[in-house]
């Protein structure tokens, strides 16, 4: 089965953060087959928690029948072990869905693999039309989003944003709730009608102040599509293929996000978040405001609230699924032999049990006992992995047994922590909706998961305190010379994002819908493109790699940073090569060409609109291979700052550029890969650990090559029509 499955992700397997691009020409115009293609997803992702009113893809998903069909997959036996879960019982439609239970993740999982399994594109589109109908609606959206990415036939579908496909999740209820209301009295819309319901952020506290940060759709969208590119439970191993530097990639992944988080606070005058602690209680209280179609709340965490016990609905706790073998075992021994019969309470597995804080800190001793002995060890122990003789693969498997996925040299023994802090359950012993926490599309919005951050980077760390520091050899390029770097003014603002909210009301046909255009209008921050410039000066002509950071200058108190206490909060603005000439070059780069930013996702509405119209030869669709929509918001590339002005340092270096592959940045599109990773079977373009050079410790004078350069930057915040009006500041 393995040699199997290997050969069919080798060949279909097309992660949208590496698509594929062969030759210069990036742009290309969508052919017909493209179009319908395109059509025909778009069409799926419409009002997923409500039956399908498209009447070609009802009938279709209506009697399309999988057993029968398993001739056209290219392994039955993922099909047979689907269809007989399937028949035992998935999550509802209806019930609200967590990413983070075990069993809910399971069934994705299957789902994901049937879906990949078909062997063309015409059973592609017939399963998903019978799941779109017949499985729950997130579990749907995310099974269905990750394949898309992954089938080599739909690598250049461009898939609508999370937060218009399901904005329940990224929304206020009580804007949701007056769209409601809207569609109640204004049932006879003849014409096209906008409704623009405003959704601005209440700040109550000074800690809610970063509310703009976390609860920006944006943020939560990077997050999720990082989710799809590397769902937990992918195995790398069972399916024949590799994910470059995954481990290092949690590990930085979630070391930007808290250090960004960090810079807004600092923006804000808060001091530095603290870690998650067993006995005491989270740092804040929340209250998401966010409410399920179904009518549940999501919950709130009360003050004071400290967790005395982990609550899950998986099916079993998370002792029993990490020392009985795992999900896959779990499942074989019990689920796909007819043992597991899960009974709904409100929605709701009623076969859940207790786990607490204990499992989770012996899974910690066991990674700290294994940072400080030097090796992690296989299940019974009978492979040793050392973590400091390489130490690109030291932190890879690091990574991935912090997360717990499913490249995990020993899940059984070190658990998934990562994921088991998620499941820090909503504050009663009766089973509720999951908690922003327990939800994929939703834990960056909840203040508590920065603490958790803060708790996972201290193992990392460890770990890398560990290591030996940088010498001036490592980080020196001798005869290359960084003379002095300009940037333009930094200015943030605020301005105005809308979000397609039409899928948030029921309609019985597509014509009813035809008028429908409901928006949220939530602020957001922004800042102003800006440039910069490094004058270089090289005895020779050479390739060089250049790495571009933004950290902080002061701390919360105005008390300025020594360089080891800051490197920690340094964030990554750009990455690129370059060719410098002898004697001086100058590199200009402007921040919308950063390799770390994605761009904001076309509107639901105009997608569907510009389809159709190519569809009917009225105008012309075209893809850019060049767009990647999994990144890092390019609006939050800088932190906030502060109206008169805040002081950071711009921090760039140049090392030598050693390719890893013939096409570096040639064939793939590597936009945004500092954060997305590059999918599967490629290599980083190149060989520096990520986080370099501030991912170890600095001290003393070595770190100060003349290849660098700290350069004092102040960024302003201004009101937008100030920045519209003025020129110059």
């Amino acid at each position: 089965m393995k040699t199997t499955l290997a050969l069919v992700f080798l060949a279909t397997v097309a992660i949208a953060a590496a698509v594929p691009s062969h030759g210069h020409n990036n742009r290309f115009l969508a052919d017909k087959q493209l179009l319908q293609r395109q059509n025909d997803i778009l069409k799926l992702l419409v009002r997923i928690e409500q039956p399908n009113y498209y009447e070609d893809q009802a009938q279709l998903g209506n009697t399309y029948d999988i057993e029968s069909s398993i001739k056209d997959y290219k392994y039955p036996e993922e099909v047979k072990k689907f269809v007989f879960a399937y028949k035992k019982g998935f999550l509802p439609r209806g019930v609200p869905y967590s990413s983070y239970y075990t069993s809910q993740s399971y069934e994705t999982e299957l789902l994901f693999k049937l879906l990949v399994a078909a062997k063309d594109y015409d059973t592609f589109y017939k399963t998903a039309a019978w799941a779109r109908i017949n499985i729950n609606e997130l579990q749907f959206l995310i099974a269905f989003s990750s394949a898309v990415y992954a089938r080599e036939d739909l690598q250049d579908i461009v898939l609508p944003a999370p937060y218009e496909i399901y904005p329940y999740l990224f929304v206020d209820a009580d804007v949701i709730q007056k769209a409601y209301e809207t569609k109640m009295w204004d049932v006879g819309l003849t014409s096209h009608k906008t409704y623009v319901f405003p959704a601005n952020y209440t700040v109550y506290t000074p800690e809610q102040s970063v509310k703009y940060f976390t609860e920006d759709p944006g943020l939560s969208t990077f997050y999720i599509n990082f989710y799809y590119n590397y769902a937990p439970f992918f195995n790398g191993t069972e399916y024949g293929v590799q994910y470059d530097r995954r481990g290092d990639l949690i590990y930085y992944l979630h070391q930007q996000l808290l250090a960004h988080y960090s810079l807004e606070r600092l923006s804000n005058d808060l001091p530095d978040v603290e870690p998650y602690y067993y006995d005491k209680p989270f740092q804040t209280t929340y209250y998401p405001n966010l409410r399920y179609p179904n009518g549940q709340e999501v919950p709130v965490r009360p003050y004071q609230y400290t967790q005395s016990s982990l609550y899950g609905h998986s099916g079993h706790s998370l002792y029993e699924s990490n020392f009985e073998g795992g999900n896959k075992e779990y499942y074989s021994g019990n689920y796909l032999t007819g043992n597991y019969q899960p009974t709904y309470y409100y929605g709701y597995a009623n076969n859940y049990n207790y786990y607490y804080p204990e499992d989770i800190q012996l899974y910690e001793k066991r990674i700290l006992d294994g940072i400080d002995i030097g090796f992690l060890v296989s299940e019974e122990a009978k492979v040793k992995y050392p973590l400091y003789e390489d130490y690109l693969k030291g932190i890879n498997y690091l990574g991935n047994v912090i997360e717990g996925n499913g490249d995990s040299i020993n899940k059984k023994f070190y658990g998934a922590i990562l994921t088991s802090y998620r499941q820090l359950q909503p504050y009663s012993n009766v089973p509720v909706a999951p908690s922003a926490l327990q939800n994929i599309f939703t834990v960056l919005r909840d203040p508590a998961n920065y603490q958790i951050l803060k708790r996972i980077d201290y193992l990392f760390r460890r770990y890398k305190n560990s290591l030996p520091q940088y010498t001036y050899q490592e980080l020196a390029f001798p005869g290359v010379t960084i003379e002095n770097v300009d940037v333009d003014k930094l200015i943030t603002y605020f301005d105005y994002f809308d979000i397609d909210l039409d899928n948030v009301v029921n309609v019985k046909t597509a014509e009813d819908g035809q008028f429908i255009d409901y928006r949220a209008r939530q602020t957001r921050l922004n800042h102003k493109p800006f440039t910069y410039k490094i004058d270089v000066n090289s005895d020779k002509t050479t390739d060089v790699y250049v790495r571009v950071f933004l950290g902080p200058k002061y701390d919360y108190l105005g008390r300025e940073f020594n360089i080891n206490d800051r490197r920690h909060y340094f964030v990554e603005i750009d990455r690129f090569p370059y060719k410098v000439q002898t004697g001086k070059t100058t590199i200009q780069r402007n921040s919308r060409e950063s390799n770390v930013v994605a761009s904001d996702y076309p509107s639901y509405r105009t997608l569907l609109r510009k389809v159709g119209d190519a569809l009917e030869g009225k105008d012309q669709f075209y893809i850019d291979k060049t767009e990647s929509y999994c990144g890092y918001p390019e609006r939050l590339l800088l932190p906030k700052g502060k109206k008169g002005g805040q002081a950071f340092t711009f921090y760039v270096i140049l090392t030598p550029y050693n390719q890893q592959g013939e096409h570096d940045f040639e064939p793939y599109n590597y936009k945004a890969f500092s954060y997305c990773g590059v999918g599967y079977n490629n290599k980083y373009p190149d060989d520096k650990p990520l986080g370099f050079p501030f991912d170890r410790p600095i001290s003393g004078a070595d770190f100060y090559t003349p290849n660098s350069y700290f350069k004092d930057v102040v960024i302003f915040h201004k009101k937008q029509e100030d920045v519209n009006a003025a020129t110059t500041y």
